[in-house]
């Protein structure tokens, strides 16, 4: 499965840093943040999830945008999880218009002691009826994270490359450093600095974020 994770991520990077546009690399820069909250509710291997999370830009000064999401996934095994959801999305800086996504996930864990690395692999349907259009997501994430010993931190970096299915080659990639923090019991928080570069279609090259999130498990 190590192999199996390590060359998926470098085949798919292959392949879409080689389209990289140039405008990503040369427009203005903006700062937001990312705030949400998720319940995730376990039945053994199956398990319940809903996520509330509002994005804001132009220096937080404006709501980018903001979505709700619910659904369901199953552990298959100690390594590997799937699951399906569905996202409702308001985007303001887009013209408020409105998009409904359909997600499909698979995730692979590989650990060692306190250290582990993560590989999900998600695919977005996305549906946006002011615009009639539809588009075709995939989304590969790499997660590395060490757990310190007799600590409540678990530092960790993460990748993850946009690429589209519609003829846009690369959209966008998302560059975090952040950690986990755990409050108790099922309740942790997550607080992460966040680099997103854009495609040719964002509204700007590149955004610099402060996140936090809290995510509760019962």
């Amino acid at each position: 499965m190590k192999h199996c994770i390590v060359a998926t991520f470098l085949a798919f990077a292959a392949l879409t840093f080689g389209s990289l546009p140039a405008r990503s690399q040369a427009s203005t820069n903006d700062f937001g943040t990312w705030a949400s909250v998720q319940l995730v509710k376990s039945f053994g291997a199956p398990y319940l999830m809903a996520r509330l999370e509002h994005r804001s830009y132009q220096n937080v000064t404006g709501t980018e945008c903001w979505f709700a999401m619910a659904g369901g996934g199953y552990n298959f095994t100690k390594w590997l999880k799937g699951d399906l959801s569905y996202e409702y999305w308001q985007i303001p800086s887009a013209g408020k218009i409105t998009q409904h996504k359909g997600v499909l996930s698979l995730t692979q864990t590989l650990g060692q002691g306190n250290l582990s690395f993560a590989l999900r692999e998600k695919y977005e349907f996305a549906w946006c009826p002011e615009a009639k259009s539809i588009s075709n997501t995939l989304r590969i994430r790499l997660r590395g994270q060490y757990k310190i010993p007799q600590s409540v931190f678990t530092p960790y970096l993460m990748y993850e490359l946009f690429g589209s299915f519609d003829g846009k080659g690369w959209v966008r990639s998302l560059h975090y450093a952040g950690t986990d923090i755990a409050l108790g019991k099922g309740n942790f928080l997550d607080i992460f600095y966040l680099y997103h570069l854009y495609g040719t279609d964002g509204p700007n090259g590149s955004s610099h974020v402060l996140g936090v999130g809290y995510t509760f498990v019962f």
